[in-house]
């Protein structure tokens, strides 16, 4: 008996350790070319937990065979430090450094009918972070009026920010709101990076003037996958599936794929506009994608990751019904450090706010 379930394991480890193995090639080949891989790269961390279950069984029948998962593991070790972090690396002292914030901040709830009731703590955090730069997604408009207390409030300690902001309606001209960049520093230069025709994400820039050196600000917005009520549905009723919910599940598929095709249209942009850039680039976003993912890397580059150099613990910053990931970040010139990586959520949006203070000079 406990021959053929070891056999019947054997097999199973040896697919999970495949999926992983291919999980780690999603960094390097386009979901244009072929997006299943995409899928698996996405599902990154869950192979990495699949397989450590594996080799916690071989080491409890005492067999070497653990040494198949452990090997794979060590494979993409270089992985790990974009999902989990240990220690945090802290300083005080902000001379010749900004305080960042960036947050898809989802409206502040009002399109969710979700009362406002945690912009208290949003605010309480918001005065300790005290940013200078601010990069803010789904953000309403700075010029127009606002009734919600939130927008009014946060408006108000923003006054005398300089701010860029900009939308693209569904007939491709724009107007103010959706995507925001608002800083302490003057802004000397700001426009649009990229934008795809067919969709309703975009990204912009700003110039800004700080401690006598010009550096440009990038945020962005990679493509959605516009999940709707019926496609989460689909998701938690998976144990249950019918045909209704099988035709949902195909449903999320394609969603899924022209989703990864998109982001990494756009990804490419953004490198080639980062690469192009006469100044140092900061790039704040959210890119709904992993860190596993082909959009990351390329926008990535050489550039450094805020919650790899200073964040502890796990970089979830998606917190809604999808399973969490790390799909926000902060990036930055290499020759800059970042300090004080900090992340926290607020019930009325599926992302987390994040904050760091990127070190200038010495």
């Amino acid at each position: 008996m406990m021959f053929v379930l070891n056999r019947v394991v054997f097999a199973l480890n040896g697919f999970a350790i495949l999926a992983l193995l291919l999980s780690y090639t999603a960094r390097y080949i386009s979901p244009e070319w072929y997006w299943p891989i995409a899928f698996l790269g996405l599902a990154y961390p869950v192979w990495v937990g699949i397989n450590i279950l594996f080799m916690l069984y071989w080491i409890v029948t005492f067999k070497l065979r653990f040494l198949h998962s452990f090997i794979a593991l060590l494979l993409g070790w270089s992985l790990i430090p974009g999902y989990l972090q240990i220690k945090a690396s802290k300083i005080e002292d902000r001379s010749n450094s900004i305080m960042l914030l960036n947050f898809n901040m989802k409206y502040f709830g009002a399109f969710d009918g979700k009362k406002l009731q945690e912009t208290d703590k949003f605010f309480d955090i918001y005065d300790k972070v005290n940013p200078d730069i601010l990069c803010l997604q789904e953000c309403k408009n700075l010029y127009s009026p606002i009734e919600k207390d939130g927008y009014k409030r946060l408006f108000k300690k923003v006054k005398k920010y300089h701010s860029y902001n900009m939308r693209i309606d569904d007939r491709g001209n724009r107007n103010g709101e959706i995507m925001v960049i608002l800083s302490r520093f003057p802004i000397i230069d700001s426009g649009l990076v990229e934008h795809d025709p067919q969709s309703a994400n975009f990204t912009i820039y700003a110039d800004i003037v700080a401690y006598g050196d010009t550096i440009r600000i990038v945020n962005t917005h990679l493509q959605s996958i516009k999940f709707e009520e019926p496609d989460y549905k689909a998701i938690k009723s998976i144990r249950s599936p019918d045909d209704s919910t099988l035709t949902r599940f195909t449903n999320i598929t394609r969603k899924l794929k022209v989703a990864f095709e998109m982001r990494a249209r756009q990804s490419r942009v953004v490198r080639d506009f980062i690469e192009n850039s006469p100044y140092k680039v900061i790039v704040c976003g959210d890119f709904n994608d992993s860190p596993a993912s082909y959009a990351y890397r390329t926008v990535k580059g050489k550039m450094k990751d805020a919650f790899m150099e200073s964040g502890s613990g796990l970089g979830r910053t998606y917190v809604g019904t999808m399973p969490s990931f790390r799909i926000d970040y902060i990036l930055h010139d290499p020759t800059f450090a970042s300090y004080n990586y900090y992340a926290k959520a607020f019930e009325f949006s599926d992302h987390k706010m994040l904050s760091c203070i990127i070190k200038l000079k010495p």
